[in-house]
């Protein structure tokens, strides 16, 4: 039992540090491809409405610690 939870607080301060050093993750809608062509004019674009044409976002682990955007 003791091997459990040792297991668990080590995997839960190694994903802790993870999100400390990398915050972000390609946008899961447009998969870090930000700008969509044009369904009739392909020269046309615009960007992803998720990630505002950035091509990443935060991942969940900040979102849900509230750990903030970090640096892009």
């Amino acid at each position: 039992m003791e091997l459990l939870v040792l297991g668990v607080v080590v995997w839960l301060v190694s994903w802790a540090v993870s999100l400390r050093l990398n915050p972000w993750v390609k946008c899961s809608k447009c998969g870090g491809q930000p700008k969509k062509q044009g369904a009739f004019y392909s020269y046309a674009h615009h960007s992803c409405d998720k990630c505002g044409g950035k091509g990443q976002q935060v991942r969940f682990g900040r979102r849900l610690f509230n750990m903030g955007p970090g640096r892009p």
